[in-house]
């Protein structure tokens, strides 16, 4: 018989875990990314309308960089004509979205990873290209589905292509409203999450070197349960992780958005001010902190009230209706349930081959603007990205 005080104590490890172990690595990465994009986004798109033939590879390229904000500035490229349907698939393709920071977040913190992460990133790129240029030389498009092979069908048209357009990819890209009870509670409490996160980020490593060498704070008491003695280091740590995870949680409710937390309208906010860059890696982390936690109480509840242990769940993890599964929860638009596989892996759930065939399948938050822009286009660039995401999968596994 499972208690309330098991039940709770579950629910704090998981929020402090989540946050210890996760949060603050990836608040790193995200941080770090949205400053490259911030500081060339005005620049590359004069580049890439230079280079059609080489536009899948510069969107595969886009579309590995940790994070949605690379793949969805794509999408008004593709709308306006700038770039080939092949870019499209190609940066869907490649895209982890913000799942990537998950798995960022686990290599930092478990060296032991970095190998398998580091190539989840290099098969999801080289599939992208080698797809996305695949579906140009074909000649596929949202109105040509077999390009040469087959007849049109009609759909809304892409513009051509106008090299003389000035086009800056932030000038199409709206803005969000600055208006409130929610924008407020993002734009000025994100810097209580940034000082929470930043404490939590020094104990984070310190808590890595203790491990490494056999010292440190206590974080659980002898019979198991969480040290919450905030008059002790161990205590101390804890309340750290816990406040982080409920500032995050705060952060994550007020954008009012369960599923996806990028959009046109925040990457337009992000690009044009550093301010707002700050401002929408507190969220989109606080985004990533949400999902990381549903996932740590999913597995732990699975264990805790079905009798179910790690050793079993891997199992099931490494067969091939996991990868089958993997890709189909790909299919789902946004990163949040992504978020969970690839945290299922970090947890030593779900196999590589399951892992890469989410990754493949996968599209973050930018299949949300090619929907609103080319509803046809969207959908058959979900099937694009399924099936080399379930062939690759498939190799993998048979590889063993």
């Amino acid at each position: 018989m499972v208690t309330s005080s098991e039940i709770i104590d579950l629910l704090l490890r998981s929020m402090r875990d989540a946050f210890l172990a996760v949060t603050v690595f990836v608040a790193a990465m995200v941080l770090l990314f949205s400053w490259l994009q911030y500081a060339t986004a005005g620049r590359f798109v004069d580049w890439i309308r230079a280079n059609r033939r080489l536009q899948p590879v510069i969107g595969a390229i886009m579309g590995i960089t940790p994070g949605c904000g690379g793949a969805i500035v794509m999408m008004p490229l593709y709308a306006r004509g700038y770039v080939t349907y092949g870019t499209v698939i190609s940066t869907l393709i490649a895209t982890l979205g913000d799942a990537a920071f998950v798995l960022i977040g686990g290599a930092i913190a478990n060296p032991s990873l970095i190998g398998p992460v580091v190539l989840v990133h290099v098969i999801s790129l080289v599939v992208g290209i080698i797809w996305g240029l695949g579906v140009d030389a074909v000649g596929i498009t949202p109105s040509s589905p077999l390009g040469r092979f087959g007849s049109n069908i009609p759909v809304s048209s892409i513009p051509d292509n106008d090299p003389i357009e000035d086009f800056d990819v932030r000038d199409d890209l709206p803005r969000e409203e600055p208006e409130g009870f929610a924008y407020k509670v993002v734009h000025q409490g994100y810097l209580a999450w940034w000082a929470v996160t930043g404490i939590g980020l020094i104990f984070a490593v310190l808590l890595l070197v203790w491990g490494a060498t056999g010292g440190g704070p206590e974080l659980d008491l002898e019979d198991g349960r969480l040290n919450l003695n905030p008059f002790t280091l161990g205590g101390f740590v804890s309340w750290i992780g816990l406040l982080g995870t409920i500032l995050s949680i705060a952060i994550f409710t007020a954008q009012r958005s369960f599923f996806r937390d990028d959009s046109e309208a925040s990457i337009g906010d992000k690009l044009e001010s550093m301010r707002e860059t700050t401002i929408h890696a507190a969220q989109e982390t606080s985004f990533v902190t949400f999902w990381v936690v549903i996932a740590y109480l999913v597995f732990e509840f699975s264990m805790l009230l079905g009798g179910v242990d790690e050793t079993r769940l891997a199992a099931y993890g490494a067969g091939i209706g996991a990868i089958l599964v993997a890709a189909a929860v790909g299919l789902i638009p946004g990163c949040g349930p992504q978020i969970i596989v690839m945290t299922s892996y970090i947890e030593g759930i779900l196999g590589f081959p399951g892992l890469v065939s989410n990754a493949i399948s996968q599209d973050g938050d930018a299949l949300f603007p090619l929907l609103v822009r080319h509803r046809a286009a969207s959908l058959w660039a979900t099937l694009h990205t399924a099936l080399p995401a379930i062939l690759t999968g498939l190799i993998l596994f048979a590889m063993g």
